[in-house]
């Protein structure tokens, strides 16, 4: 199996001091280091197909597919031990199940919950519950979210799945983030390729913006996220909004399948 890349070997307490020595949140690079990560691409999808029989369509509008927030090599480095995964959805039919699993490097299925859907579309995530064992350091796994379509015919489900590596964080990091801002944590988690501890401490930034915070403050975090998205090559997901419904795992959750789906 391919190792991808382990964690840079950068100044970060420097970075932190230069930014707060500035007295300003510049905005990151994003393109330099996420799609670094090409040339160790594993095989995964990222924006969903169509499902191929009309008579088993479980969404509102067939052209919206689902898409994975991830970058183009399909891999998102965490420090996390249970990490947050980011979805754009469409309108599912609330007769139909959202289902999300995780299997080790050995393919086994070591997590799977099944989910029934707001009926609303937009930007949702997923987070490992702090119930479920913490994922293996230096491992990479393999998830999956699938919209069942057909459950006769799994063969018509919507799709996407890609690939987390959870790594130990550098000395370094860990005591620049104790004393940064969120907004420095963000440049932080860019710099260390952390790409889901980037997305989901944006995201938070973005969806929970101060009604109180200026023009120029508010418009900075939305051109960081449009900024982050478009580096992974997904600007299509800039327009979408956030669902107010935003974490799937506030979703009624049904039981898990009998028998371990395996999506490609």
């Amino acid at each position: 199996m391919r190792r991808p890349y382990c964690q840079k070997k950068s100044g970060l307490a420097i970075a932190l001091g230069s930014i707060l020595a500035l007295g300003l949140f510049s905005l990151p690079s994003f393109a330099s280091n996420f799609n670094s990560n090409l040339r160790q691409g594993l095989p995964g999808r990222r924006i969903s197909g169509g499902s191929r029989s009309i008579g088993t369509a479980c969404i509102a509008h067939p052209e919206q597919p689902i898409i994975a927030l991830m970058p183009e090599s399909n891999l998102g480095l965490t420090i996390s031990a249970r990490p947050t995964f980011w979805f754009a959805m469409p309108e599912v039919h609330q007769s139909k199940n959202i289902e999300f699993g995780i299997f080790n490097q050995n393919e086994e299925l070591i997590y799977q919950k099944t989910f029934q859907p707001s009926g609303e579309a937009g930007i949702t995530h997923f987070s490992l519950p702090e119930t479920e064992a913490a994922l293996a350091i230096d491992q990479e796994y393999r998830w999956y979210l699938t919209v069942i379509c057909d459950p006769s015919s799994r063969a018509e489900d919507l799709v996407v799945t890609g690939w987390v590596r959870r790594i130990t964080p550098e000395s370094a990091l860990v005591e620049s983030l104790a004393e940064a801002t969120q907004q420095e944590q963000v440049a932080l988690y860019q710099d260390a390729e952390l790409w889901h501890e980037t997305i989901t401490q944006l995201a938070d930034l973005y969806r929970n913006i101060d009604p109180d915070s200026t023009a120029s403050q508010t418009g900075t975090v939305e051109q960081q996220w449009n900024a982050l998205l478009e580096a992974v090559n997904l600007p299509q997901v800039t327009e979408t909004p956030f669902s107010n419904q935003s974490n799937l795992g506030l979703a009624v959750t049904l039981p898990a399948s009998s028998h371990a789906s395996r999506p490609e």
